[in-house]
């Protein structure tokens, strides 16, 4: 499951070609992924020599889908992960 949702995060978000070549309906989807903001990033660092006060514009999107995503992961996990015990479907040996 890990490698099918990185692939998808990849395919939207410019690391094989430029999110603009993207269908209309999947640009949006380049707003949410984590690897646009570090891809443009790291480019603007290493190709154009960007200081880091220019860099603050992508580094508090990635602050920002970081304070969603990561509350949101571990509820959405402990819920599954509740639902899994209580149904006994969370086998655990050893």
């Amino acid at each position: 499951m890990t490698f099918i949702i990185s692939s998808i995060l990849l395919l939207v978000s410019g690391v094989y070609y430029p999110i603009s070549v993207l269908p209309g309906w999947m640009q949006p989807f380049s707003a949410i992924s984590p690897a646009t903001y570090v891809l443009e990033a790291m480019r603007s660092a290493i190709l154009d020599g960007a200081p880091v006060a220019d860099l603050y514009g992508d580094l508090a999107a990635l602050g920002l889908i970081a304070v969603i995503s990561i509350p949101l992961g571990m509820a959405v996990f402990g819920y599954f992960e509740r639902y899994a015990k209580r149904t006994g479907r969370l086998k655990r040996s050893g």
